[in-house]
């Protein structure tokens, strides 16, 4: 009989001590991806993901978005809508509208992270008081994009903030992300799927927000926030033009190098390729990605490696924006912000 190959390091002499799944889990790594099967696309499995949702929204779709109040901010009117794409499951949804907005203004989709919810983006403190302080990473950044002439919808993510049921409150958890995988999981069902199916129905409900469904559309994101945004891009050609902080990268530098939350993980998307393999489907559409040197958890190098991918992919019509800013897991925007904005008008003008 040969000679059994001996355990990882292991000063007990027992074998089942410290060895865990990893060997499993970097040969799932390391494997050839299972072919696909013909014309299978991220793209297309992503809408796979969205599609069982379409049977559970009940009634929702025939309520039309309500408006509950307006008020002055810097430049902009904020307002606050409750909308509900899942019959019984409201949410709340704030729309920056530029004081005095030109004429074929874009509208951007601006999707948060972790965190608080919406109010991150807003100029709000988790209380709904003033942020003067502004430290969140989100940084604001709907506030940034209605300053430079946007409509911005704001919509409350599923798992984060007041988004949580009385059970998902654990005192630990900063989100609803582990129990909501778990259960959508247990029924073969996703979490991105929920929050996508969610986003395309606000999406829908543009003209009931008082916007115009037929202005260019854009989406920006941040962390978790940007995997919604690109992944809304692929599902959704409305979305014209997409800008990501702090997330564009390979998984093999991010999500599988150390801890993140679960909601990172989207079922089978791997078969597709790296990262960058998959927002390079965004192609032509303007894709705009911006990263901290001293992110920890989306690493610089990751995002450098991603960027000489999307580079090849995208080539040097200038649809592509690559940003690196010094600063940590957090938006800068000034860059990729502005150039989302002028995209979108340029679009607008083409259309005329």
């Amino acid at each position: 009989m040969p000679e059994r190959p001996a355990s990882p390091a292991d000063d007990t002499g027992d074998p089942s001590h410290g060895v865990g799944a990893e060997p499993l889990l970097e040969r799932v790594r390391r494997r050839r991806p299972a072919p696909v099967e013909p014309g299978a696309t991220a793209p297309a499995h992503l809408a796979s993901l969205v599609a069982p949702f379409r049977s559970l929204a009940g009634a929702a779709p025939g309520v039309p978005p309500r408006l509950i109040d307006a008020v002055p901010g810097p430049g902009y009117v904020r307002q606050r809508w409750s909308i509900e794409a899942f019959a019984s499951m409201p949410f709340g949804v704030f729309v920056l509208r530029p004081a005095e907005p030109a004429a074929g203004a874009p509208t951007v989709l601006a999707l948060h992270g972790h965190g608080y919810g919406s109010r991150q983006l807003v100029g709000l403190a988790d209380d709904g008081s003033t942020d003067a302080e502004r430290t969140d990473g989100h940084a604001h950044f709907a506030e940034s994009l209605a300053t430079l002439g946007a409509n911005v919808v704001v919509p409350d993510i599923l798992g984060f903030g007041q988004r949580r049921s009385p059970a998902d409150r654990e005192p630990a958890e900063i989100s609803a992300c582990a129990r909501l995988t778990n259960h959508l999981a247990f029924s073969g069902l996703s979490l991105v799927g929920a929050r996508l199916a969610e986003l395309v129905h606000v999406l829908d409900s543009l003209a009931g927000l008082g916007l115009d469904p037929r202005a260019p559309l854009g989406a920006a994101g941040h962390s978790g926030g940007s995997l919604l945004a690109s992944s809304l891009g692929l599902v959704d050609d409305r979305v014209r033009a997409v800008a990501l902080s702090a997330y564009a990268n390979t998984y093999a530098s991010s999500i599988l190098a150390m801890h993140h939350c679960p909601c990172n993980y989207v079922p089978g998307l791997a078969r597709f390729g790296e990262m960058p393999d998959v927002l390079a489907r965004l192609a032509p559409r303007p894709l705009l990605v911006e990263s901290g040197r001293d992110d920890p958890i989306f690493p610089l190098p990751g995002f450098r490696a991603a960027a000489r991918s999307l580079r090849r992919a995208y080539g040097t019509d200038g649809s592509l924006t690559v940003v690196e800013h010094d600063g940590g897991h957090r938006v800068d925007g000034r860059v990729i912000h502005a150039r989302l904005v002028e995209h979108l008008a340029a679009a607008f003008t083409a259309a005329r």
